[in-house]
């Protein structure tokens, strides 16, 4: 997730804020989801401009009390109702929501696609999941989407000092919650491994961390499994345990590098987290059936060490 650098989100447009922060993600496969900070300390506001219609939901957060204002869909009069402080409230982008404010207001709004809910539901292995359950025009009180939002606030005004990775994953976490709990995704029911997210969340932190070992109670944290539990479910979804995955990763990243670089064996081996040239050779022969000098040799490329 990012700060969008025009400050612009169709949300923001709605509401006459070109220049409110909105925050980016595409963690969620072929979709975005985005999140705007929205706030005017003045009375009568007025009405927001149309938002074009999608099959996408607002899942809003309400910083302050907003008790007086209307609300339209489709061009119907609908009273709020509960419009406190840390309330949320869902909006379908299907409805064509309009509001007319009265009160001064500050809430977040998380934009979330119906094909970031595919894509969680394709990641858990379940069906497609059908529309969010909510009523229309009124508040309600959900502690996960207001400690997950309210986490993200500081981020609007200090993106620079976000991690990105902290950002995407709590895009992620709140998808995977309006998901499950108000469109009925229930969890995958596998036989032992890994559901898909979990595997490739785990093999994409291994893959960045190439020149270290990513501890094992890491990987298991960010699947939300016990160390244990996590060891066993990978060897069941891969066939090896997860130090033998990176092992085999570190040998495919370096026959890229034999391949396509001047590098010598000594820095390869540096560069694909061996402890010395010996490490390497001995994985690498182990894997490959030849060493590394060998292998440079047949794929095209002399040896220069």
């Amino acid at each position: 997730m990012k700060q969008n650098s025009a400050g612009r989100s169709t949300v923001a447009r709605a509401f006459r804020m070109d220049d409110a922060p909105t925050l980016i993600s595409r963690a969620l496969r072929k979709s975005t989801v985005s999140v705007t900070e929205l706030r005017c300390d003045a009375r009568n506001f007025g009405r927001t401009n149309p938002i074009p219609r999608e099959d996408a939901y607002l899942i809003a957060l309400q910083l302050r009390g907003c008790p007086d204002h209307d609300l339209y869909f489709d061009g119907r009069l609908t009273r709020p109702t509960n419009f406190r402080a840390g309330v949320t409230a869902i909006y379908d982008l299907r409805t064509d929501p309009v509001a007319d404010l009265r009160d001064p207001f500050h809430s977040l709004m998380f934009h979330l696609p119906r094909k970031a809910l595919d894509a969680v539901a394709d990641e858990a292995g379940r069906g497609r999941i059908g529309d969010l359950r909510h009523k229309p025009g009124v508040g309600f009180d959900d502690l996960v989407v207001r400690h997950l939002l309210a986490a993200l606030l500081p981020a609007t005004a200090r993106s620079e000092e976000a991690h990105p990775l902290f950002l995407d994953h709590t895009a992620l976490a709140l998808a995977v919650h309006m998901a499950h709990q108000y469109g009925g995704l229930r969890a995958s029911q596998n036989s032992g491994g890994l559901a898909p997210w979990q595997e490739r969340r785990a093999k994409e932190m291994m893959s960045e961390g190439l020149r270290e070992d990513v501890p094992l109670a890491r990987l298991a944290a960010e699947c939300g499994l016990s160390v244990r539990h996590f060891a066993r479910a990978f060897r069941h979804s891969t066939g090896i345990p997860p130090h033998r995955w990176l092992l085999r990763f570190r040998v495919e990243r370096a026959t890229e590098l034999l391949r396509r670089s001047s590098l010598s064996l000594a820095e390869i081996a540096l560069a694909c987290g061996f402890a010395d040239q010996s490490h390497f050779t001995r994985v690498f022969t182990g894997v490959i059936g030849m060493g590394p000098g060998t292998w440079r040799r047949a794929n095209g490329r002399n040896a220069l060490d």
